[in-house]
C-alpha cells in the first residue's frame, strides 16, 4: 500500500483513511481497534509458496500411513486419515463423518488451490476472471480449514491410544503437520489488504460524505450506490444485516440443549478384554491425568469445556446486547465478538480425537476404541457455534446503538 486509501471497517462502519504503510507496519480503526492493514515484508512470495506447499503435502499426509500401533508385538494396526472418515461413518451419525471430510482434508486442500489461482494472478498480472470473488472464498473458507485443529487432537489421540497400545508416528503425521505449519504462516503473513488493491485498488478519494461499503473487502464505493454489488468481490454495498440476527440467535438457542447429551455421554469408548470403559469429556481428562498425561488433560478440558462455555455465553451476550443496546461498552463488545471468533473452531479438537484415535486402535475382541455417542452432540454445538460466528454481525450493535457511522 504506497498511497493513502480510504476504506470502511467492517466491524463497525467507520469510513477512514488509511495512510501509506512502511513494510510491517499496521493500520487499526481509530473507532472499534479492528486492524484494518498490515503491511507485509514479503509481499505475496512466502504465502504463495505456502499454498504450493499445502498441495503437495496433503495428498500423501491424507494417504500415507499416519500412526502404527501394537499390543505386545502380538497385533498390529494402522491408521491413515483417509479412513478416520470411514471409521466414524460406520461408528456415528454421518454428518460427523463429513465434518471430519471437508474440514479436516478437503477445504484446506481446496482452499490452498484457490489461493495459488489469486497468488500468481497478481503477483504476474494475470488476467482471471472473478478474482474477487475467489478470494473472498478463500477468506470464507478460513474458518473452515482446521488442520492447526487436526494437528492438535492427533497429538492427544496420540497420547490417548497410547494407554491401550504402543504407538508410533509415521509419514503421514508428519506431512500433515508440516500442512498445518504452512498454513499458519501463510495466513499470517499474507498481506490481505495488498491483494484486494492489487484486484482492484481502493479509493483514494477523502470521505466528505458517507460512501457505499463493503463489510467483506472493506471497500468504500464512492461510485456506488448501497445495494450494488461490491466491484471488487461481488458482495452487497450496504447490505442489510437484519435478517442474520435470528439465524445467529436461532443457532445459540439449538447448541443449549445438546449440551446435556454431549458432557454426559461418552466421547469415546474402549472395548477391552476386562470389560466397556465409556469416557465422557471429563472421564477423558481424568484417564489422562491419571495415566501421567495431565498436561494433555488440561488441553481436553480447556477445549473440550472452557471454551464452548464461553462461547456460548459471550455470543449469548453479545445477541442480547443486540436487542437491547446502549453506546456504552461498543468497543469492548466488539472486542469479544473478534475474541470469540478466533476461539470458535477450537473445540472441535474433542470430536477430532475420537475420529483419529478410532482407527489407531482397532483390534477387535483384545482392544478396540470407537467414537462414543457424544462425539456427534458436541460436533453439533460447535458446528452451530461456528455459524453463529460467521452470521453475527458487530455493526449491527453500533447500529442499534445509534452509532453507525453516518
Amino acid at each position: 500500500m504506497d498511497d493513502a486509501v480510504t476504506i470502511t471497517c467492517a466491524d463497525c462502519g467507520e469510513t477512514q483513511v488509511i495512510p501509506a504503510l512502511p513494510p510491517g507496519g499496521m493500520a487499526e480503526c481509530h473507532r472499534c481497534d479492528r486492524m484494518l492493514a498490515r503491511r507485509s515484508e514479503t509481499g505475496f512470495a512466502l504465502s504463495l509458496a505456502c499454498a504450493i506447499g499445502i498441495v503437495v503435502l496433503l495428498p500423501p499426509a491424507v494417504f500415507l500411513p499416519l500412526m502404527d500401533s501394537t499390543i505386545k508385538n502380538l497385533v498390529f494396526g494402522e491408521s491413515r486419515l483417509v479412513t478416520s472418515v470411514s471409521v466414524i461413518y460406520s461408528e456415528v451419525w454421518f454428518p460427523f463423518a463429513f465434518g471430519f471430510l471437508f474440514f479436516a482434508l478437503l477445504f484446506p486442500i481446496v482452499r490452498a488451490i484457490l489461493q495459488i489461482i489469486v497468488l500468481a494472478s497478481v503477483h504476474w498480472r494475470w488476467h482471471v476472471p472473478q478474482l474477487g470473488r475467489i478470494f473472498r472464498f478463500t477468506e470464507e473458507l478460513r474458518i473452515w480449514s482446521m488442520t492447526e485443529v487436526v494437528v492438535i487432537a492427533g497429538f492427544v489421540a496420540y497420547f490417548r491410544a497410547n494407554i491401550s497400545a504402543d504407538v508410533v508416528i509415521r509419514a503421514g503425521a508428519m506431512c500433515y503437520i508440516a500442512v498445518a505449519i504452512l498454513t499458519w504462516f501463510g495466513d499470517h503473513t499474507l498481506d490481505r489488504r495488498a491483494v484486494w488493491n492489487a484486484i482492484l485498488p481502493d479509493t483514494t478519494t477523502y470521505p466528505e460524505r458517507h460512501f457505499a461499503s463493503c463489510d467483506v473487502c472493506e471497500l468504500a464505493a464512492s461510485s456506488r450506490r448501497p445495494g450494488d454489488h461490491c466491484p471488487r468481490c461481488g458482495s452487497r454495498l450496504d447490505r442489510n444485516m437484519e435478517p442474520r440476527f435470528v439465524p445467529a440467535a436461532a443457532a445459540v438457542a439449538a447448541a443449549i440443549p445438546l449440551c446435556a447429551p454431549a458432557y454426559s455421554a461418552a466421547i469415546m469408548v474402549n472395548d477391552n478384554i476386562t470389560g466397556v470403559l465409556e469416557h465422557t469429556i471429563l472421564g477423558t481428562v481424568q484417564l489422562l491425568a491419571d495415566r501421567g498425561y495431565w498436561q494433555v488433560g488440561i488441553v481436553v478440558l480447556v477445549a473440550g469445556v472452557g471454551i464452548p462455555v464461553v462461547e456460548l455465553l459471550g455470543f449469548t451476550w453479545l445477541l442480547f446486547r443486540v436487542r437491547f443496546p446502549s453506546a456504552r461498552g461498543l468497543v469492548r463488545r466488539t472486542r469479544v465478538y473478534r475474541f470469540l471468533f478466533r476461539l470458535v473452531r477450537w473445540p472441535m479438537i474433542i470430536p477430532f480425537i475420537a475420529a483419529i484415535a478410532a482407527p489407531i486402535v482397532k483390534f477387535r475382541g483384545i482392544d478396540d476404541i470407537v467414537a462414543g455417542p457424544g462425539a456427534t452432540p458436541l460436533f453439533l454445538i460447535i458446528a452451530l457455534l461456528m455459524f453463529t460466528a460467521r452470521f453475527f454481525e458487530p455493526r449491527l450493535m453500533w447500529k442499534h446503538a445509534g452509532e453507525d457511522a453516518p
